[in-house]
């Protein structure tokens, strides 16, 4: 596993986000902190399964170290600003679905692949579980019952961020043209489960 911030992939969208909101100075002595939170926080996950590792070093590292740098510095917009951050990240990655799903023939093969990618990304190998798993050409459904998001934010002692998280799921998936994504509940805002839905229109 990564344990230098500078290594992590989202570094460079991450420091430029901040760039926005703090002076030299300021963005200077966050990102020191939240090197050494980063390199402190993937120690305590070196023995995460490799796909967890992925979620680890992709989202909930990264997040959760800023967010704890940002605690120490600015604690009044601290949850702020990094949910402005993850957020921000996420509908860039949107933004670039939603070209890639205007190509034709693209909408079909999304869904097509989205059953394997789900059960890649976000099965028991990741360190999910879920329930109520169906999909065909038209739709995807999945309960999911356990979740890395919150199991690492409550050992990073980062609760704050589950909703974050969660929300990062629309930010990622809504609004993308001819599917719709759906959830009413999450784990990480006191559901029972996350009940995603993909349905192509």
């Amino acid at each position: 596993m990564n344990t230098s911030l500078r290594k992590n992939a989202k570094h460079r969208f991450i420091r430029s986000a901040l760039a926005k909101k703090y002076d030299r100075a300021a963005l200077a002595d966050i990102l020191r902190r939240a090197e050494s939170h980063y390199a402190a926080l993937a120690a305590q996950c070196a023995d995460a399964a490799p796909g967890e590792q992925f979620h680890l070093d992709n989202t909930i590292l990264p997040t959760a170290a800023i967010y704890k740098a940002l605690l120490e510095t600015d604690s009044e917009h601290a949850l702020a600003v990094t949910h402005e951050a993850l957020i921000g990240l996420c509908q860039t990655g949107n933004r670039a679905m939603q070209i890639i799903l205007r190509i034709p023939g693209m909408k079909g093969l999304f869904m097509g692949m989205l059953p394997k990618m789900a059960l890649k990304m976000f099965g028991r190998d990741s360190g999910f579980d879920y329930t109520n798993f169906s999909a065909d050409k038209t739709h995807l459904a999945m309960d999911t019952t356990v979740c890395p998001y919150c199991k690492y934010a409550r050992q990073m002692d980062v609760e704050a961020l589950m909703p974050t998280f969660c929300e990062s799921d629309f930010a990622t998936y809504g609004g993308l043209p001819g599917i719709r994504f759906e959830r009413t509940t999450t784990l990480g805002t006191g559901g029972d489960k996350c009940d995603f839905r993909f349905t192509r229109e």
